[in-house]
């Protein structure tokens, strides 16, 4: 079990991480030429595609999984059927996030309005169920490597595009949306062989109205699942926005929310393994199991997202350039440590969506975008930039922990876990980041030290406890002999 979590973990984690930290050391050449100003156009063309996200594929993806474990040996031909009304699917969203861009683009970008509608909608297209499809499979066969490898190239190409286009022709804002355009391009249409001729999955677009509308009866309801991510995560920037703040404001609240994507994506890395393996552990009725690797993932989600908050002082200083942006290290760690909710929703959603009681999860996940958003509205005004992190991370507490208030989850779950006790852990992690990231190298190095000594003693004698046992058994009957 470990093998596999930290192996997949490892590639699914390295393979974007590594193009990220090359990402990283260019920032003190990227933030010469990107302003506040280019960040700020950029974060609010993202939440303006980020608005519609939740359309793309109307939660069919989500049943994928189901239909592999629960049927194998047809699950292809609900997948093809799936992947053909996508495929259709795909004209009609385009029109949406289209009219979406054409009104809301802001007035700085008017110039390149056309140019960002077609670079957003050409690749997702074309080749977006393709991926779709083409990832889930990998995924669900424990095959990181694949989705890996195809990560690295996108982010590379990424990379060296925007360096050719900001750095080169100092295009600004538009040199990082055509990076992104070319990397998001080339791994949709890498997925499209192995998907159309290896696995023999072509789409069906002859299919059956009657399954798929039993299907979208199951899935529609998790759109305003998905949709909460938009209210969370991008909703302030359109709040900052409406109220008219410096486009200078949101740039440096979207660098911030940049550096800490890298724990969002980190985090997802290592949920692209433990999400299966859960199924398995969930079907199984293993609850020993599923507990150890559960508190491996939170244990691995506080290890990450604290130390990088506790220096996020020293890591700003060496990769920033403009010091405007250097001086809103303070931002990123409102973000950094809500992340530390997945891990525990994670666990909790995943009953919910392997006995398809996906209604019921509404009431976690949009009621937490629902939270956020009103909180950005109701305070952006007198708290600003402020405002907007604060609901943000309530919005992730509220996500994390209410499903376990739930009865669902207390019928269905195999392993009951003390979410109170992990809800003061993370506040308080929080509270000692913000409290200590100004003080002295020496004090934070004394809190780190403590921080690993006292997590690492709860992984040894709680989560490796079985394997201690079983290792004292091989030594005490060696010596018997």
């Amino acid at each position: 079990m470990f093998r596999d979590l930290f192996k997949g973990s490892l590639v699914y984690g390295l393979a974007p991480f590594v193009p990220r930290i090359l990402t990283i050391l260019l920032l003190p050449i990227l933030t010469k030429y990107l302003t506040s100003l280019d960040y700020g156009i950029i974060g609010t063309i993202t939440a303006i595609t980020f608005a519609v996200e939740s359309l793309r594929d109307l939660g069919l993806r989500v049943l994928l999984p189901n239909y592999f474990y629960k049927s194998p040996g047809q699950y292809k031909v609900a997948w093809r059927e799936i992947y053909g009304f996508l495929s259709l699917w795909m004209m009609v969203f385009a029109l949406i996030q289209s009219v979406a861009l054409y009104y809301f683009i802001p007035d700085e970008a008017e110039d390149n309005k056309w140019y960002i509608i077609i670079f957003s909608n050409f690749s997702t297209v074309l080749f977006g169920p393709t991926s779709i499809i083409g990832s889930t499979y990998y995924q669900l066969n424990l095959k990181p490597m694949p989705v890996a490898v195809r990560s690295v190239i996108s982010a590379m190409v990424t990379i060296l595009v925007n360096f050719i286009c900001v750095v080169i022709y100092k295009w600004g804002y538009m040199g990082a949306y055509v990076g992104s355009f070319a990397g998001t391009f080339i791994v949709n249409l890498s997925y499209w062989p192995f998907v159309n001729r290896k696995l023999g999955l072509s789409p069906i677009y002859m299919f059956k109205w009657h399954t798929i509308y039993r299907m979208l009866k199951i899935s529609v309801p998790t759109i305003p699942h998905a949709y909460s991510g938009y209210l969370l995560n991008s909703s302030s920037v359109v709040a900052m926005n409406m109220y008219k703040m410096p486009q200078t404001d949101i740039g440096n609240f979207t660098m911030a929310r940049n550096m800490s994507s890298i724990f969002d994506s980190v985090l997802y890395a290592i949920n692209q393994v433990f999400n299966p393996m859960c199924y398995k552990f969930i079907r199984e009725k293993n609850p020993t199991e599923i507990k150890r690797m559960s508190y491996t993932f939170i244990i691995m989600a506080y290890a990450m997202t604290f130390i990088f908050s506790l220096w996020s002082r020293e890591f700003y200083d060496i990769l920033v350039s403009n010091e405007e942006i250097a001086a809103t290290y303070k931002y990123s760690i409102g973000f950094v440590m809500a992340y530390n909710y997945i891990p525990v929703y994670v666990y909790c959603s995943t009953y919910f969506f392997f006995h398809e009681h996906t209604v019921k999860l509404l009431l976690i996940t949009f009621v937490s975008g629902v939270v956020g958003c009103t909180f950005y509205f109701v305070t952006l005004p007198w708290l600003g930039v402020n405002g907007a992190i604060i609901g943000f991370y309530l919005g992730c507490l509220y996500q994390g922990y209410s499903g376990y208030l739930f009865s669902f989850y207390k019928e269905k779950s195999i392993f009951k876990m003390k979410w109170q006790i992990l809800l003061m852990i993370q506040l308080f992690l929080t509270a000692i980041a913000y409290c200590c990231v100004d003080m002295t190298i020496l004090v934070k190095f004394l809190i780190t030290l403590l921080f690993v000594s006292v997590f690492g003693l709860f992984f040894i004698k709680r989560v490796m406890e079985s394997d201690l046992n079983f290792l004292k058994k091989v030594l005490m009957s060696k010596r018997s002999k």
